[in-house]
């Protein structure tokens, strides 16, 4: 199974292949923001990816729209849209 690893705390979960970023992140008892409950809409959920995007889903369309839409940095992913299929490395700005 997959390990992701939360930082700045170094916090590291194990979560089944497929799972979304945005609830690993909830399981692990961190706040993600969003004001869309989860649905893709307000993209307020972004995580940087410190390694293994590769093990991630390739970014939707959609994604891209949201991303480019508030002009984000390259390796910046709407979490609620990312699923998880190896180990990875996360942050984001307000943890």
């Amino acid at each position: 199974m997959p390990i992701v690893t939360l930082l700045p705390s170094g916090r590291m979960i194990e979560i089944p292949s497929g799972t979304m970023l945005f609830d690993a992140a909830c399981r692990a008892g961190l706040p993600v923001a969003s004001s869309c409950s989860a649905e893709a809409v307000c993209g307020k959920c972004v995580m940087k990816i410190h390694s293994g995007p590769e093990k991630l889903n390739a970014p939707t369309e959609h994604e891209r729209k949201l991303l480019a839409r508030d002009k984000r940095d390259p390796a910046e992913r709407i979490s609620c849209m990312v699923h998880v299929y190896g180990d990875c490395t996360v942050s984001t700005s307000y943890w």
